[in-house]
């Protein structure tokens, strides 16, 4: 057995411990007063701490522990008169003692522990690791909040990593920021260095010296695209982090074919607002080298005052286009239009694995590989989990470049909610404040989980700041991107959905919100939101912040908090989701991929080159059985209402429900509302509402619980009069009907989608209907929203009036024509 004896200096006694083995616990821990006799100091009275009635050790039994013990000790940091007593008593009976460092928290607590340099600082002292993790808990309880023990985890493993208590327990109230308390890590960049000079590049003088103006040197990951084949007209599968340069590298491959006359060049991006972008960039840029420049995205069908006027023809050099914009030529048989294909460029093309649209960007793929088998096809992509399968599947070389261009400082910021706009105002101010060595400010983008938040939030920043999203229209859009580009608008307050948007120069990216919608984000949205902080032609750096709210969740069916989810976007890895969908889906495609071409073993061929997994010939008897396609041998075509229904992206279930609406002569105003509500509507005083009930009143008109509340008469009563009117005019207009479930049988949706329709069949714009809405039933709307339901019911209003005369229904027929007209106006 071994035996220490630790003795710590208080003021009028000394604290001995007996410690057994080296063991933390004690045998036990007695308080010993020391008095002065003509010997010298000599042991007065040993009395045990037991928590029981007062107990004493005899003194010579005392000494004969002291001289058994293998080893005495003095803690520092002790009453230095008791320290010098300690000492001479134990000189007296020719003993001494090691001068040691220990725990104090231990000591209190009657544990004993050894202190180091590697020890948690605390309070201007050292304290063990067990010690710490007490404390840190303790901080966490009193916190007032509901830590999950993920976060918990979390937090002990900053202690070991910082062992800094006091740093870990400021993560808990962030009320004074500061980067070094609240700096998760730093993802540092490793720039290689310049490989590939431009001069030397194989490309046409007046390229070159455009290319020229800009820089002597490509980017890292241009360099290695280079050395792939680029410019040998290799199709190429380029991973890199965002601004790391990929849009020059399909601009390399377009433009040098342009100019070399091997055919036009496609550049096909998921969002109408990135397509708007880079139509601008491309328009101006190559204009210079005699090239036009067109846009394809969609059939905007909605004319309106405050349109920019675009160039759209097919005819042009570069043609930038939604993959919906280009997939519509090819499903209304007019790839021929296009003309010669050079290059095709697909931006963002993880899209691939989205649930929604995934489906439509592989068959567009498919079919432009097969419409222009010699072009060289580029994908660019900042976050993809299986590269290595992408490239294989596309027919690729894989070019992938990890490093970021500029480093990445990221924060976690644990926050209440009603703490989050002084902190994002606080964070955002600094940042401005800012001047990188490229003279250019620091700007923030602000992600949140909705586009109400958007404004809501922008409004309570103390910064100017501008809510931006789809909702908006796209001249509303327009001033904001050239705002924030000039350096004139401090922040953007945006929606996860636009985390692959444009092209906004920020230094810092924040999360105010780590949900889209009431999901979490994933990890790759994550990585492809985060990588928007920090460009390497304006910064020096970038900062990412997570704003977690400890305990939040955004629907009962999530297991996870906020503070987890954050901490696990940190800490995680992107899992591949796949590229998958179901036979509804699949028919969509194949009907697609027949507008395209009447072979069946060329369809067999488009559809090898997809990632869904294709049963073609089920598929092919589905769709004849649907009477969508007629097929003799290997000769397959689209039957007048198969057109229609490829034409229009219509599924099958859609097309069904317009053909038999059509059959019963039903009008085409209640077909196109039946077949799309609008539920953008949002009540403008529900926050009144909510306060004079006592309710929480969702802002949504035609959420359950909105209706249950309007739906009541006796809530009504309790209103403001202004605002009880409003309520009773929307009730009286459209909480009418007689149906059994109502006011959830859908026609309130119904009516309220109609009342758009025909307030823009007198001839109101956009901007003019939000307002009428307001007015008279106190409901708002985004402009953009309401552009895009009006465009949509054109649309759908020419698919109504095709099927119409197919089944022989004119009556119908001019009737959805007229209807249509008048709401393109």
């Amino acid at each position: 057995m071994i035996l220490w004896v630790l003795g710590y200096a208080e003021k009028s006694k000394i604290r001995v411990m007996a410690i057994k083995d080296r063991l933390k616990q004690p045998i036990y821990t007695a308080e010993l007063y020391i008095k002065d006799s003509h010997k010298g100091p000599r042991p007065h009275k040993i009395r045990l701490l037991t928590g029981k009635k007062e107990e004493f050790i005899p003194h010579q039994q005392f000494i004969e522990l002291l001289r058994s013990a293998n080893r005495i000790m003095l803690a520092e940091g002790g009453d230095p008169a008791n320290e010098t007593a300690f000492m001479e008593m134990l000189k007296g009976f020719q003993l001494s003692a090691d001068r040691v460092k220990i725990c104090k928290h231990c000591l209190i607590n009657k544990r004993f522990n050894f202190v180091n340099s590697k020890s948690i600082k605390y309070h201007d002292e050292l304290i063990c690791l067990d010690c710490a993790k007490e404390e840190l808990l303790r901080a966490v309880r009193s916190a007032g909040v509901q830590y999950g023990e993920k976060s918990i985890d979390f937090l002990e493993q900053v202690l070991v990593k910082t062992r800094d208590l006091d740093r870990t327990i400021r993560m808990l109230t962030p009320d004074r920021l500061d980067p070094e308390f609240t700096r998760y890590d730093t993802i540092w960049t490793n720039p290689a260095s310049a490989t590939v000079r431009i001069k030397n590049l194989p490309l046409q003088k007046k390229f070159k010296d455009m290319l020229l103006e800009r820089s002597e040197t490509l980017l890292p990951v241009q360099a290695l695209s280079i050395e792939a084949g680029l410019l040998e007209g290799k199709n190429q599968f380029v991973v890199s982090a965002t601004a790391t340069g990929k849009t020059l590298i399909g601009e390399m491959a377009g433009i040098q074919n342009l100019l070399d006359k091997k055919g036009k060049m496609l550049y096909l991006v998921p969002l109408v607002a990135l397509a708007n972008q880079k139509y601008d960039q491309f328009r101006e840029r190559y204009s210079k080298l005699g090239l036009t420049t067109s846009i394809k995205i969609g059939a905007n069908l909605i004319k309106t005052s405050q349109r920019v006027k675009m160039h759209t023809s097919p005819s042009a050099d570069i043609i930038v286009g939604t993959y919906e914009g280009i997939d519509h030529m090819l499903r209304s048989g007019n790839a021929d239009y296009l003309g010669k294909i050079g290059t095709v460029i697909v931006d963002e093309v993880h899209t691939l694995e989205d649930q929604e649209r995934g489906h439509r960007l592989d068959g567009l793929i498919g079919r432009l590989r097969y419409v222009a088998p010699e072009a060289q096809f580029i994908y660019l992509s900042a976050t993809v989990a299986n590269p290595e399968g992408y490239a294989k599947k596309l027919g690729a070389r894989l070019v992938r470049y990890e490093h970021r261009p500029v480093p990445i400082d990221r924060h976690l910021l644990f926050c209440q909610e009603n703490e989050k706009a002084k902190l994002i105002s606080q964070l955002a101010k600094e940042e401005y404040s800012m001047l990188s060595s490229k003279k250019h400010r620091g700007q923030t983008i602000v992600f949140t989980n909705s586009r109400r938040n958007c404004h809501k939030l922008a409004a309570a920043l103390s910064i100017q700041a501008a809510p931006y999203h789809a909702g908006l229209s796209q001249y509303e859009r327009k001033k904001i991107e050239t705002r924030f580009a000039k350096g004139e608008l401090p922040v953007v307050v945006t929606t996860a959905a636009l985390a692959a948007g444009v092209d906004f120069p920020a230094s810092q990216v924040i999360f105010e919100s780590l949900a889209m919608g009431v999901d979490w984000i994933s990890v790759q949205d994550f990585l492809q939101m985060s990588g928007r902080a920090g460009r390497p032609d304006y910064h020096d750096r970038g900062i990412v912040v997570l704003m977690p709210v400890p305990g939040k969740s955004y629907s009962g069916s999530q297991s996870d908090t906020e503070e987890e989810v954050a901490i696990k976007l940190l800490q995680g890895e992107m899992l591949s989701a796949g590229v998958q969908y179901g036979e509804a889906e699949q028919l969509e495609e194949v009907l697609a991929s027949v507008a395209v071409t009447s072979s069946v073993q060329d369809l067999r061929k488009i559809h090898n080159m997809m990632f869904g997994n294709y049963d073609l010939e089920r598929l092919i008897q589905r769709l004849q059985n649907y009477r969508f396609l007629e097929r003799k041998g290997n000769r397959i075509t689209l039957t007048r209402f198969g057109k229609i229904v490829a034409t229009h992206f219509l599924s099958v279930s859609k097309a069904f429900l317009i053909r038999d609406a059509v059959l019963e002569e039903n009008k085409p105003l209640q077909i196109v509302t039946n077949l799309e509500f609008f539920d953008a509507a949002y009540f403008k005083y529900a926050n009144q509402i909510g306060s004079s009930l006592h309710v929480n009143m969702p802002s949504r008109v035609f959420q359950g619980a909105t209706l249950d509340i309007i739906f009541d008469g006796e809530s009504l009563s309790q209103l403001d009069v202004k605002i009880r009117e409003l309520m009773l005019s929307f009730a009286s207009d459209f909480l009418t009907c007689a149906c059994k479930d109502s006011p959830y049988c859908g026609c309130a949706e119904q009516k309220f989608s109609e009342k758009i329709i025909k307030l823009r069949t007198e001839a109101l714009e956009p901007e003019q209907i939000v307002k009428r809405l307001e007015e008279k039933y106190g409901i708002s709307a985004y402009q953009g929203d309401v552009f895009g339901y009006l465009d949509n019911a054109v649309r759908n209003l020419d698919a109504v009036e095709l099927i119409a005369k197919v089944h022989s229904k004119k009556g119908v027929a001019e009737e959805a024509k007229k209807l249509k007209k008048k709401v393109q106006g």
